[in-house]
């Protein structure tokens, strides 16, 4: 008489096999999502530094005078007048984690999203010399990233 079915040894192995079997694809599912978080994470911090860079490269370009900080020196705020722009100064400065600018006497409007952290934001006015231009140096951290820029004035 032949006896159909599994006995308790063989349960117990397809069991142990099965479990190890799920416990690795899970564990690749895991790290595949954690990987994906942190490159959506560094995406958005990339993009909100380099919109905060262009924001300044904006208000830089055309800049009839820079009102602050002084030419050889570093402050926090940025003050610039630009040719043919009505709401002139336009002023960039840091206020509790978010870099923020103002155009003429209008509130000033956060330039980064709440999912990030700006800090160390600082402008370096750098005098012209006999062959360059006038320049800032722009330097700040993005959630810890540092990030920075020099924009040369033409005129």
């Amino acid at each position: 008489m032949k006896k159909k079915g599994f006995t308790l040894i063989e349960t117990i192995i397809y069991t142990a096999i099965f479990s190890v079997i799920i416990g690795a694809v899970v564990g690749a599912v895991y790290q595949i999502i954690q990987s994906s978080d942190k490159l959506n994470d560094k995406f958005t911090v990339e993009g909100e530094a380099q919109f905060i860079m262009r924001k300044i490269e904006w208000a830089l370009t055309g800049a009839s005078a820079i009102n602050s900080p002084a030419s050889g020196s570093t402050g926090g705020t940025l003050s610039v007048n630009k040719t043919n722009f009505a709401n002139n100064p336009i002023v960039f400065d840091l206020d509790a984690g978010n870099a923020r600018v103002a155009k003429g006497a209008g509130s000033p409007t956060a330039l980064n999203s709440v999912n990030v952290t700006v800090s160390n934001l600082q402008f370096q006015h750098i005098a012209s010399g006999a062959y360059t231009p006038a320049a800032i140096k722009a330097s700040f951290n993005v959630n810890g990233n540092p990030y920075g820029t020099t924009i040369y004035l033409r005129k």
